[in-house]
């Protein structure tokens, strides 16, 4: 019966997927389609995945889609010959996602390579925002962990022995690091999070798809100052939820986006870089009841 209930209100989850600009992009989606919308837009070296915990709670408040990027989860993988990997590309695929779905309008939550990809749209169009929650992604220097960094030095200089440091993150042990370095309590991380993420990795051509996207990554530096601008301009309601003891994403990211916007409520919580696997819960409470805060005064 609490089944057949969920599902009556609307709060079953549905796996659909559609074309955009010739790619198969695959998502999740739950809640009424007349609630505000919620987009969910997942990083490295996740999927949609990520947020199967918390969409049943946001789905009482939010029409909630969380698409898979081209390369990740289960939408297309493109040939490098016929596709790009590049950030910029991302946010166009996103774009006409929005677009093929007829969504203008609606709230974004924002996690590692989400941030840049959505801060693209978001600058091209502030009208589209409702809110925003910004979750270890930075658009500031000082929240660049000493990983990126390195990463981005090696990529640079591409001798034989640095190609060999890069190609060890997207193997295995780098992946579960992800996921388990910082947590609070290692048993409430569900082994299938890094398995899948890492089953997936193993297909043809995505480890070298993967590196392309991380050799990539350095050209939003140049576009942080710009992001920092849309932001303080804006000042879009904006909730901050962040695992800090990530060393991807530093604490001190956090801190810079809480004082560019001053309309947000920023919250630490004692774990790594995906959070959501220890505090989905209460981060979905947190979502919700600053939406209604927000906006149900």
């Amino acid at each position: 019966m609490k089944i057949r209930k969920q599902e009556e209100e609307g709060f079953s989850i549905k796996y659909k997927s559609i074309k955009v600009i010739g790619t198969k992009i695959f998502y999740r989606e739950a809640g009424d389609s007349s609630k505000p919308k919620l987009l969910l837009l997942h990083g490295y070296p996740a999927s949609s995945h990520m947020f199967r915990n918390v969409i049943p709670r946001l789905s009482e408040q939010f029409h909630v889609i969380a698409p898979d990027l081209p390369g990740f989860g289960f939408s297309d993988v493109p040939s490098r010959d016929n596709f790009e990997y590049t950030f910029e590309n991302f946010s166009r695929i996103i774009a006409g996602f929005l677009s093929e779905l007829n969504i203008d309008k609606m709230s974004f939550y924002l996690f590692d390579y989400g941030v840049p990809i959505l801060m693209r749209l978001i600058t091209a169009n502030p009208s589209c925002v409702d809110m925003l929650i910004f979750q270890n992604g930075t658009i500031h220097f000082e929240g660049l962990g000493i990983g990126l960094k390195n990463a981005a030095a090696l990529f640079k200089n591409k001798t034989t022995e640095n190609l060999e440091k890069l190609a060890k993150l997207v193997e295995p042990e780098y992946i579960q690091w992800e996921y388990l370095n910082g947590v609070r309590d290692l048993s409430r991380i569900a082994p299938e999070s890094y398995t899948i993420d890492q089953l997936l990795m193993d297909r043809k051509e995505l480890k070298e798809i993967h590196l392309e996207i991380k050799e990539n990554y350095a050209a939003n530096f140049l576009l942080y100052e710009k992001w920092q601008e849309v932001l303080m301009q804006l000042q879009p309601p904006a909730l901050i939820v962040w695992g800090e003891h990530d060393e991807v994403f530093t604490k001190q990211g956090a801190l810079a986006l809480h004082d560019d916007i001053k309309n947000s409520k920023l919250i630490f919580y004692p774990s790594g870089h995906f959070v959501l696997e220890e505090f989905g819960t209460e981060i979905a409470e947190e979502i919700v009841c600053f939406y209604q805060s927000i906006f149900k005064k």
